[in-house]
């Protein structure tokens, strides 16, 4: 076992968000299955997501402190039941996150994950019936994007958490 002074807590945070993203693409994707409410346990992961970004926070990352904040934010308010609108608003912030992404030059793949992210947000508030809505046609592209985003989350976590030994590191 390798001892380490802190331990860096991005890649639980990854994982979170992972558990979040497959159980929303399989419901978007799979319309003929169980009736779930997927945001069941939004708001105690979006809680532990929130503890990930003040654990970022303490390691000195601040990129993570902040995206992790406002996913966490996201995620429990989500579960809570925030509108189309707030749902908008997290997606453009996390817009501003890929901007600030590229800025940093993190890795290619935490860049996608906030690209995914933003993604979400903003078809989750467009499905509203006053605004877009949300037939077949917009559940799938959920569905694909949450999808996408569960893959990017748990391969970065997974490279992260083996340090690159199980999966390189992009």
């Amino acid at each position: 076992m390798v001892q380490t002074e802190h331990i860096d807590p991005t890649a639980l945070g990854l994982y979170l968000v992972a558990v979040v993203s497959l159980p929303l693409a399989l419901s978007n994707l799979w319309f003929d299955g169980p009736a779930t409410d997927v945001t069941k346990y939004y708001p105690l992961l979006g809680l532990m997501i929130i503890a990930c970004g003040y654990f970022a926070y303490k390691a000195n990352g601040m990129f993570g402190f902040v995206v992790f904040a406002l996913v966490g934010a996201a995620v429990a308010l989500t579960g809570l039941g925030i509108d189309s609108w707030c749902d908008i608003a997290f997606g453009l912030t996390f817009v501003i996150a890929i901007i600030w992404s590229i800025k940093l030059k993190t890795p290619k793949f935490l860049t996608a994950i906030c690209v995914t992210t933003a993604l979400i947000f903003l078809i989750v508030g467009l499905m509203d019936p006053q605004l877009v809505g949300g037939g077949d046609g917009m559940r799938y592209l959920l569905g694909i994007v949450a999808l996408f985003n569960f893959i990017e989350n748990f391969f970065l976590a997974t490279a992260l958490a083996t340090e690159g030994k199980v999966l390189p590191i992009i």
